[in-house]
């Protein structure tokens, strides 16, 4: 097995599987509400009946092929203006693994999917529980193809199907964990233009031409960067915009 991190220190202390669930983040939520759990707990699972992606989506996965899980933390000193943060470390922390581990060459996607290409590998859900202006407790969901071979849609992968081999899936789970708590306690320090300077190496189509979709119809626009909350930067000859994730669509 190969190791690009420690191991972790406190996420997945207390680690949990289930055969089947609606989602892991659902679980967990339901989890927090009822009882005190610990930060660093994990769930995962080998079928979602109900994975959730960004904007309400469904993330479909064969059961037993892929990574399906989710991680409590509780940064109670991130405000929920920076909650974004959350999502830039966690997908740092799977693209480090599929580009170190495998030899893949990863992208972020805003506001994060993981693509290698054109083809869309792994999906992260941050769902937060507020405490006033900070956040209280996370979760995050991440959906990874690992091992599945056939899917419904040209745009999805996994890492079989890029390396031509099967995977351990706990052994990657032990090595994302450890990723996710090296960026999570570099955030903890407050380390926020590194981590985003670290998102912008990786982000999809970033100092690019490309043609999007918002309420108004479809415009070409450059993608500069996220704002002081999360908010894509897009910028057209006329404007520099600005879109939370329900509002702008990706063409081509």
């Amino acid at each position: 097995m190969h190791k690009y991190f420690a191991k972790p220190l406190f996420l997945g202390k207390k680690i949990e599987f289930l055969t089947e669930c609606h989602s892991t983040n659902d679980e967990l939520l339901s989890r927090i509400r009822k009882y005190d759990e610990q930060e660093g707990f994990i769930l995962y699972t080998d079928h979602q009946t109900k994975g959730k992606g960004q904007r309400g989506n469904v993330w479909l996965s064969e059961p037993g092929q892929n990574l399906l899980f989710s991680i409590l933390l509780k940064p109670k000193s991130l405000q929920i203006s920076q909650s974004h943060y959350l999502n830039l470390i966690a997908g740092l922390a799977v693209c480090d693994i599929l580009d170190q581990q495998f030899g893949l060459n990863t992208e972020l996607k805003w506001p994060n999917d993981v693509y290698i290409g054109d083809q869309k590998i792994a999906g992260i859900l941050v769902e937060t529980v507020l405490a006033g202006q900070n956040v209280e407790d996370a979760v995050i969901g991440i959906g990874l193809n690992v091992n599945q071979s056939h899917f419904a849609l040209p745009s999805a992968t996994s890492i079989r199907l890029l390396i031509g081999e099967k995977v351990d899936r706990e052994s990657l789970l032990e090595n994302i964990t450890s990723g996710i708590e090296a960026k999570y306690l570099f955030l903890r320090s407050q380390s926020y233009e590194k981590i985003k300077s670290a998102y912008y190496q990786k982000m999809r189509w970033r100092g690019e031409m490309h043609e999007f979709k918002d309420v108004n119809g479809v415009f070409e626009g450059e993608i500069i960067g996220i704002d002081e909350t999360g908010r894509l930067l897009v910028k057209t000859l006329e404007v520099l915009k600005r879109y939370d994730v329900k509002e702008i669509e990706f063409l081509h």
